[in-house]
């Protein structure tokens, strides 16, 4: 099988794309970005893996069983909630808050449309990316998120995707944030699957001036696959904090790509992954500074364990235009198998002068001193080593300023911190 060719013959022969042109830029979208998979997969053999297992190109039906509701329910503790099933936003099962806006895209109204026309498929990475061209071309339909000028929320509103009845899930979003909004999102998935599966998520985020946003995520995909694009467009003083979470998963991609368009933005990207047995998770990011008087600011660690394999690739542009840019970049990694590893490679491009930019990476083992300084203490080997790993996850969770979503990822590592001890 030729996924390529099958993807051609696929847009080719879609009745919904409007236009030759608008085909014939797809097709070139895909062979462009199938040619640059090559070398930015290279430590991450994804396309390999699910080609020969899934058909990227099946139809999705909107179902969902009795079973899977009760399941659903049953992971639900926030009081706002939004829930999308296999690709499906279910505005039945949903919780919204007040004046907000949460529609499919073939719901919109002109007016609506006329708003995210602007930002629809607009600031992906589907020409760099296959798998964000895959998405772009078979997702079902896009989950609109609209926050209109100056709304503010203190809660945070959970975005919930099940994955049910497919091997393949394709989940869409776009989130526009009006002029002085404030939100937060906490993003996760609940796989319900039988056997294994492949979900790949696209979203697409515009934050107007003086907006805000804090997008929280966790990742525990188990023997499954799968890949996560968040792509994020910035105008002046705006602010955008990411927080991630990876814990397994046969293969886990994440991009996260942030565009500093105007002045004055600020953009914050914390991740922590601890990964066992077999599993490897990927991260990928890029900040693009484009203008002047910009800070980046972007620190991931990571814990192998097992067999598991790591992989961190962070992008830093500083565009000519953008002079007095600080961007700071750090990969910090504890490998605690000898059959674990981990791929790190911080990179910085540079054209303006008048900048302050720094990158690195550390990869190491657990400090023997320490685990026999606590030891002498009268601390068992598994509590010594128990301790240093959470100092060690303690300088990310330190970054969250809601003391909830602090709690919650407090919790998560170190429920995944104890499988460590359990080997």
């Amino acid at each position: 099988m030729n996924i390529t060719e099958d993807l051609k013959r696929f847009v080719d022969n879609e009745n919904d794309l409007n236009s030759q042109k608008r085909k014939s830029d797809i097709i070139k979208s895909i062979e462009k970005s199938y040619a640059l998979q090559k070398e930015e997969y290279k430590y991450t053999p994804l396309l390999k893996n699910i080609e020969k297992k899934f058909n990227l190109l099946a139809e999705n039906k909107d179902i969902i069983s009795q079973e899977s509701y009760r399941e659903i329910k049953k992971n639900i503790d926030s009081k706002y909630y939004i829930l999308c099933v296999d690709g499906f936003y279910k505005s039945e099962l949903s919780n919204i808050p007040p004046n907000i806006s949460i529609k499919n895209y073939s719901e919109l109204s002109e007016k609506e449309i006329n708003v995210f026309e602007k930002i629809y498929q607009k600031y992906d990475d589907s020409k760099s990316d296959f798998f964000s061209s895959i998405n772009s071309i078979t997702h079902n339909d896009c989950l609109t998120i609209s926050l209109d000028n100056n709304y503010i929320s203190k809660e945070h509103i959970s975005i919930i995707n099940i994955i049910e009845n497919y091997d393949v899930s394709n989940f869409r979003k776009m989130i526009f944030c009006g002029e002085g909004s404030e939100a937060s999102f906490f993003e996760y998935f609940i796989d319900l699957s039988q056997g294994e599966s492949f979900s790949s998520s696209v979203t697409e985020i515009y934050l107007s001036k003086n907006s805000k946003l804090n997008y929280y995520s966790t990742q525990d995909f188990r023997e499954n696959y799968h890949y996560n694009s968040i792509n994020t467009f910035q105008r002046r003083d705006s602010v955008s904090n990411f927080y991630t979470l990876s814990f397994s998963g046969s293969i886990v991609r994440n991009n996260l790509n942030i565009c500093l368009n105007d002045k004055n933005c600020y953009a914050n990207m914390y991740g922590f992954y601890a990964i066992n047995e077999k599993s490897l998770v990927d991260n990928h990011t890029s900040v693009d500074h484009v203008n002047e008087n910009s800070l980046s600011n972007e620190h991931y660690k990571g814990i192998m364990g097992g067999r598991s394999n790591g992989v961190f690739n962070g992008k830093i542009f500083v565009r000519k235009k953008a002079q007095k840019t600080n961007a700071f970049q750090a990969n910090n990694n504890i490998i605690l198998s000898d059959k674990a590893k981990v791929n790190t490679k911080p990179q910085l491009e540079i054209w303006a002068d008048d900048v302050k930019c720094s990158h690195g990476c550390t990869v190491g083992q657990m400090d023997d001193d320490a685990i026999f300084y606590l030891m002498s203490r009268g601390i068992s080997r598994k509590e010594s080593i128990s301790l240093l790993l959470s100092a060690f996850s303690s300088e990310i969770i330190d970054k969250i300023e809601d003391d909830k979503m602090k709690s919650t990822f407090t919790s998560l590592i170190k429920n995944q911190l104890e499988k460590f001890n359990d080997e």
